[in-house]
């Protein structure tokens, strides 16, 4: 990709904002007439057949005007597109649309993404925490009456489950007191591979005589960790990509729509944002699905502390208003890391 002028930045980025907004070719006569770039439609026009040919736009058809090109896109937001944030209102109101009293992290991941469909008009993704950042915070073994125990076990991610624990003996409260004390202390911030190394050290002298009791919350931690895994994917607002002009009379939609079925491709584009904290943006082409390569994906980690461990997304056509969205999901997986962080350490 090579640099463009003063000039051919301009036509570009006016193409770019006018195709976004009316989904219809712009030629040489409309850019002159809406545009003032101080230079007559014959000279536009040369600039435009220029720029065809390093590809940077394309021609639908011979006798309309341009489109941007996935590389003249890639060129927008790598070198033209405005930085910007979201208003204040519209932050205030999406931390609003949170309702305080719920702290699962389906929920909150669920949440996440309406609100993202919302400031966007685009199919929203969201990824659960991976496996190896979720984290017992807190357990508690509560006597429930005929031998059986329940376990109420409080994971990192704000997730709360109860697991039933039989029992074949009768126990004491302080010995469950005991036991919930130990349990706490032991486990307390360790992950799924932690347990498994804990789990095996000697028992103290006066938890020893409590073995099956403790093998048997042993499991139930263990369950618990691994239905927290990083297999969910939320997906919000698909029906979204039905109203884009250039799918509505197009077979392609048809394989788009089947393409957000196919979690595991989604997982992998997701999956590279966790490489980093920045928002990534795949155009067109770019990706690997090739049913979705007429769509762009921009993409956004999401921490738990400092710990980067799930992404957020969404998904539109090539012709996409970039700025906006960018804006949209950097907001969204801030606030997201900031919600589910207080709700670890709280």
């Amino acid at each position: 990709m090579m640099n463009l002028c003063e000039r051919r930045c301009q036509i570009l980025k006016a193409i770019i904002d006018d195709y976004v907004e009316t989904a219809e070719p712009i030629g040489s006569e409309t850019l002159a007439r809406r545009y003032n770039f101080g230079i007559k439609p014959a000279t536009i026009r040369n600039e435009l057949a220029a720029m065809s040919e390093l590809g940077y736009l394309r021609q639908p058809h011979t006798s309309a005007g341009r489109i941007p090109s996935d590389l003249g896109y890639r060129f927008y937001v790598d070198t033209l597109m405005p930085v910007t944030s979201l208003g204040d209102d519209e932050s205030k109101r999406a931390k609003r649309s949170y309702d305080p009293f719920e702290g699962e992290v389906e929920y909150i991941l669920q949440r996440t993404c309406r609100i993202l469909t919302g400031l966007t008009q685009y199919t929203s993704l969201a990824t659960t925490p991976q496996l190896d950042t979720i984290a017992l915070k807190q357990v508690a073994l509560l006597s429930v009456g005929n031998n059986r125990i329940m376990a109420v076990i409080i994971i990192n991610n704000g997730r709360i489950d109860h697991r039933a624990i039989n029992y074949n003996s009768s126990i004491e409260l302080e010995d469950l007191l005991a036991m919930t004390n130990f349990i706490n202390k032991r486990f307390e911030g360790v992950d799924y591979n932690e347990l498994l190394h804990k789990s095996t050290l000697p028992l103290p002298f006066e938890i020893a005589g409590m073995k099956a009791l403790y093998e048997s919350v042993i499991n139930a931690l263990k369950q618990s960790l691994c239905n927290n895994d990083n297999g969910q994917l939320f997906i919000e607002g698909a029906s979204n990509i039905l109203r884009q002009p250039e799918f509505m009379h197009s077979e392609q939609i048809a394989l788009i729509m089947e393409a957000l079925e196919n979690r595991r491709n989604l997982f992998q584009i997701l999956g590279k944002s966790l490489l980093g904290r920045d928002v990534s943006v795949v155009i067109g082409s770019e990706n690997s699905i090739a049913e979705m390569q007429e769509c762009s994906f921009v993409v956004s980690a999401y921490s738990i502390g400092e710990r980067v461990c799930g992404s957020i997304a969404v998904i539109g056509p090539t012709r996409m208003n970039y700025e906006r969205a960018v804006s949209a999901v950097q907001f969204m997986a801030s606030n997201l890391s900031s919600l589910l962080t207080s709700l670890s350490l709280g």
